[in-house]
């Protein structure tokens, strides 16, 4: 985490040991966006996707460069077929975290089959359907970096 005055990692103190700004609100906050990542993680492996899309929007509005909820909401949005919202929450997320970032991954894929993205929207348009068969939704954590909740 970064201060929010001057730009350099905050320690474990409350108060940054550069300038000397207090980021205890700032720490507070990335401590409840977390929070809110983890109850959207849960309810995402549950299948609950509309309570997840809550949960990972709270957690966004604590904490917008939290890349783990973005990813993972766009995996959501993904999910539901809302395929313009999922890719703009990777993009953005990439935005934040140009280096290492999952949605690396998710963005490739995209790119390499554009012709499913076309079906989708026709059967999403023609059935009203918002949910692909085949699609898939993973996850970030800390311990295993990707894993397939359809499993």
């Amino acid at each position: 985490m970064k201060c929010y005055n001057c730009g350099a990692t905050i320690s474990d103190s409350d108060r940054c040991v550069v300038c000397g700004s207090n980021v205890k609100m700032l720490k507070k906050a990335a401590a409840i966006s977390n929070i809110c990542y983890n109850d959207g993680l849960q309810k995402a492996k549950v299948r609950d996707l509309t309570g997840a899309i809550i949960s990972l929007k709270k957690s966004l509005s604590f904490n917008k460069e939290n890349t783990q909820a973005r990813n993972l909401l766009g995996l959501v949005y993904f999910e539901i077929g809302e395929v313009v919202d999922a890719l703009s929450e990777w993009v953005i997320s990439k935005y934040f975290q140009p280096d290492g970032n999952i949605a690396d991954r998710y963005l490739n894929a995209i790119q390499k089959n554009p012709s499913r993205l076309v079906k989708e929207n026709q059967i999403k348009r023609t059935s009203k359907i918002n949910v692909s068969k085949d699609a898939k939704i993973y996850y970030t954590t800390n311990e295993n970096p990707t894993q397939d909740l359809n499993d």
